[in-house]
């Protein structure tokens, strides 16, 4: 089986972001898009080889709170 890494390293442009939604849509603030930057962001850094696919389903699955 194909296990994944959950320690991978994130960009931290993209950990700030999450980090930053997150908490807004803690405080009962709807943020989608927030959420589609967030998304187009982790494309770029898969497209640009800093993440997997796996790692940017894994990402979005795991912090999408739309």
């Amino acid at each position: 089986m194909d296990e994944m890494n959950k320690d991978f390293n994130m960009p931290f442009y993209i950990f700030e972001e999450i980090t930053e939604y997150i908490e807004l849509t803690a405080q009962g603030y709807c943020k989608t898009t927030k959420w589609n930057n967030i998304q187009k962001l982790l494309k770029l850094a898969q497209i640009n080889n800093k993440l997997s696919s796996k790692q940017v389903n894994f990402i979005i699955e795991k912090y999408n709170r739309e």
